[in-house]
């Protein structure tokens, strides 16, 4: 596991400048590319030396975060094939309708070995490692292709939970 610091009252990352000097960054994925610490020890202590006095849990996090982030499957199809969903319009873009693959599986389903998928506007979205996407990449891929033809385009979008 790896740790980020974000300092509360700025809602900001701190991060380091190219001279090795500490600055901070309102982007979180800048700090998870640039101001990973291996552990907490180490991040608490840049904390404190960062702007002696801080309180941790008052004015800063220490925030884990995962190497191997989970990824939200979005599904992009034309506009024109999309199924009609609760607030559907405010997923179209471009002529596109970015939607996200869900798991629709019974506790039936389960019990047989099953999984079953379906596609919302975030309801129930599935969350998968790129270990567990690729394990089942194939079936997803068989799925859409059944609902949708070959108009369809996956794009995995990092999340950190």
């Amino acid at each position: 596991m790896s740790y980020i610091i974000k300092l509360i009252s700025e809602n900001c990352y701190i991060i380091p400048d190219d001279e090795g000097w500490l600055t901070t960054t309102e982007s979180q994925q800048e700090a998870i590319e640039i101001g990973l610490f291996d552990d907490m020890e180490s991040a608490d202590e840049t904390a404190q030396s960062f702007s002696g006095g801080m309180t941790r849990g008052i004015d800063y996090l220490i925030q884990p975060v995962s190497k191997d982030p989970y990824h939200v499957v979005e599904i992009i199809i034309p506009e024109k094939i999309a199924p009609r969903l609760k607030d559907i319009n405010n997923f179209i873009k471009n002529g596109k309708a970015h939607i996200f693959l869900t798991n629709v599986t019974t506790a039936n389903d389960a019990m047989d070995g099953f999984t079953r998928y379906g596609v919302s506007t975030g309801t129930n979205a599935v969350l998968l490692k790129n270990d567990q996407y690729e394990k089942v990449k194939e079936n997803i891929e068989l799925y859409l292709n059944e609902r949708f033809g070959s108009q369809w385009e996956i794009k995995l979008i990092s999340t950190q939970i």
